[in-house]
């Protein structure tokens, strides 16, 4: 009885996160464009391979202006960095359906500018969110919280995603559909974003004091405030053996998240899936993701989290190889919705454990070192994609089926699509190569564990 009462917040909790689990739940709501994104783009552009172009600016701006806002948030302040990044992504996805009009080479360049901006506003907001609301805890003497929040938070974007994937089902169900509707979703995504950042708006900020030993005050020598953090945030990871691993742990494990989702897609569609399956197919991943981290704080409990950590990056790996017999509808939509589980569970169990080895005065900026060197990985996986669509470009724009009619259930008879290595289609090689790339992570997170096993004794003697 004990272990379900903690899985939903108590007083206390309620009073210092209940503001962050709401923002982001009701923005997450009305994010009803989120199970259509890619296939949108997908659909719309003029050149298939173009869809993943915006999704490329969009992670480069976010990978150049990482580490900037990162310091930038630990001088000037997290919660003012949260708010203009969310009012920047909110004013770039409005812009969304206006870009997508333009013609030719136009449309590729004004789109991509949108993503690009929406990109700059995920880095401002990236690091300090989670610095925002860990230094709250620190300062309230409440770090047992820290991994309950990020398990917490995990759970309830994921019950605002499965509402918004219940909407956008009854809406492809019950009204016509026009590129007037499908335009209309980013407008209200961006509605979403407004309302999060009025919710968030008065929650105050804490910082506990600065750690001497992190050399935190300006320097005499007359280095920059600026550069001066970003020399403390990078001698806190260089400096420590357990937390350079794990950073290169969260890092490579980027790789398979970084275009997973759009491939399924892909598969998903070119296999003969109605495209309006995406909207219920969501409903049941975010019925997941509401109940996976959950799950992942019992099991935290039992393994500790270099075991669980782990554990889910090699049943991923071993799963997708069964693609390699049966290339089938079926096992793409049980492997999507099986890795969204895992995938659920070892987010916030790395994002916590990572938090829980930084310090203060330098939270943000570690953090987005490690989210700016993450976002390189992503930038590969993406143009790991891009290069796989690019091969196959002409093949692809011969199957790719019209944007209303796929949503109205006009395309559902699967198309002949170019098989690749290992006799796979493009989809389903990326599925598979992504898959097995986490395996790489494995040895730096066994390095870990050994560290910090040795870290623990050492205290206790």
């Amino acid at each position: 009885m004990s272990t379900l009462r903690s899985l939903w917040p108590n007083p206390q909790e309620r009073l210092l996160l209940g503001p962050f689990y709401l923002a982001n739940g009701l923005s997450e709501l009305l994010n009803l464009i989120w199970p259509f994104q890619f296939a949108y783009l997908f659909m719309v552009m003029e050149r298939p391979e173009w869809a993943v172009m915006p999704l490329l600016m969009e992670s480069g701006i976010a990978l150049i202006a990482e580490i900037p806002t990162g310091v930038l948030a630990d001088r000037y302040g997290r919660k003012r960095m949260v708010i203009l990044g969310k009012l920047l992504s909110a004013v770039a996805l409005i812009l969304v359906p206006v870009a997508v009009y333009q013609p030719g080479i136009s449309q590729l360049i004004a789109v991509s500018g949108c993503f690009g901006l929406w990109g700059f506003g995920q880095a401002l907001a990236s690091g300090a969110d989670e610095s925002w609301v860990v230094d709250n805890l620190a300062v309230a003497q409440r770090r047992d919280l820290i991994h309950s929040y990020f398990a917490r938070l995990n759970s309830f974007i994921s019950l605002g995603a499965m509402g918004a994937g219940v909407l956008a089902l009854l809406i492809l169900l019950t009204l016509d559909i026009d590129r007037f509707l499908l335009d209309g979703l980013w407008v209200l995504a961006a509605a979403g974003l407004l309302l999060g950042t009025l919710l968030l708006r008065k929650v105050p900020e804490s910082r506990p004091p600065p750690n001497a030993d992190n050399d935190a005050a300006d320097p005499a020598t007359g280095m920059s405030p600026f550069l001066h953090t970003l020399r403390v945030g990078l001698k806190v990871i260089t400096g420590r053996r357990t937390l350079l691993l794990f950073v290169v742990v969260m890092v490579v494990a980027s790789l398979p998240e970084s275009a997973m989702d759009d491939a399924f897609d892909m598969s998903l569609i070119t296999k003969g899936m109605d495209a309006r399956g995406l909207a219920p197919l969501s409903i049941v991943d975010n019925l997941i993701g509401m109940a996976a981290p959950l799950i992942g704080m019992v099991l935290l409990r039992l393994l500790g989290a270099p075991r669980l950590l782990g554990l889910f990056l090699l049943i991923p790996a071993l799963a997708v190889c069964a693609l390699l017999l049966w290339p089938a509808l079926w096992l793409v939509l049980v492997l999507y919705i099986a890795l969204g589980f895992f995938d659920c569970v070892w987010d916030p169990v790395a994002s916590a454990h990572l938090q829980t080895m930084i310090d203060s005065d330098t939270r943000a900026t570690v953090s987005s070192i490690v989210t700016h060197l993450g976002g390189l990985m992503e930038l590969l996986g993406i143009g790991i994609l891009a290069l796989l669509m690019g091969e196959n470009s002409a093949a692809l724009s011969d199957m790719v089926p019209d944007l209303v009619d796929a949503f109205a259930g006009g395309a559902s008879e699967p198309v002949q699509i170019p098989v690749t290595a290992w006799g796979l289609t493009v989809p389903d090689l990326a599925i598979v190569l992504f898959g097995l790339s986490g395996l790489l992570a494995l040895p730096f997170l066994a390095l870990t564990a050994r560290d910090q096993r040795r870290a623990d004794s050492t205290a206790a003697n």
